[in-house]
């Protein structure tokens, strides 16, 4: 018996599984502590603040690589469920999600930079490794072949189709 319909982990591409899982734990890492600072105020003991991804120094940068993960995971999430978008953008599915998660590996890298430089926290390391995840899956999306669909049938001169 065949089963119809349903979502089938097992057609889905290794690229596409790490770029997802990647991305949506780069998400939620976005909003973990990417810098500390503390300061020693004596009586008071240490007072401390705390910057995520989306701000600190280079919060631009976060910003900009939230909003590109976000709309990588929305553009990566529609081709899983099979709805591709009909965007007459010129780019082919496989490339766009390449081409958005290296968009997200550069501004990432540099929030990374400003998060390090400036009193870095554990959460912009595990943003490195997530980082790198997602550039490895880019890098295996740009390199699938890309998917072409089958020609239309001819039937003869009214262009395949029939009354």
């Amino acid at each position: 018996m065949e089963k119809s319909g349903g979502f089938d982990m097992a057609k889905i591409t290794t690229a596409s599984k790490i770029v997802m899982v990647a991305g949506i734990l780069l998400l939620v890492d976005s909003f973990l502590s990417w810098q500390k600072v503390c300061f020693d105020t004596g009586v008071l003991g240490d007072i401390c603040a705390k910057a995520n991804a989306w701000g600190g120094n280079g919060g631009w940068a976060g910003v900009i690589m939230g909003i590109l993960l976000i709309i990588l995971l929305i553009w990566e999430g529609t081709q899983l469920a099979e709805m591709p978008m009909n965007l007459s953008i010129g780019v082919t599915p496989t490339k766009g999600t390449a081409y958005l998660g290296f968009a997200v590996v550069i501004f990432g890298l540099l929030k990374f930079i400003f998060a390090i430089t400036n009193e870095g926290s554990l959460g912009a390391w595990i943003g490195l490794v997530l980082l790198i995840a997602i550039g490895y899956g880019s890098w295996m999306k740009f390199q699938e072949p890309e998917t072409v669909a089958a020609p239309p049938a001819s039937g003869g001169s009214d262009g395949g189709f029939t009354a």
